[in-house]
């Protein structure tokens, strides 16, 4: 394998994050989250959640985004004011 991998927005996840059930949602980008930096999934019920990447074990991609889906962005471009 060579390249680059990203996570790319629209990509269904499956994130292992510590004592609970897995979330499984749609990846929708980064975000500050106080001084850290979070992964934003939407669940299946509508519902935004924020996981602070120190948090995150693992991260499974379950379907690739459609073509087209997201617009090109530059990985890490979470800013803090």
């Amino acid at each position: 394998m060579e390249g680059e991998f990203l996570v790319t927005v629209g990509s269904k996840c499956r994130v292992n994050h510590g004592d609970e059930e897995p979330t499984i949602g749609f990846f929708k980008g980064y975000s500050a989250m106080g001084t850290e930096t979070a992964m934003v999934f939407e669940l299946p019920d509508g519902t935004l959640r924020f996981i602070n990447l120190a948090q995150i074990i693992y991260v499974d991609v379950l379907e690739d985004a459609p073509k087209g889906f997201s617009k090109k962005k530059e990985p890490g471009s979470v800013y803090y004011g």
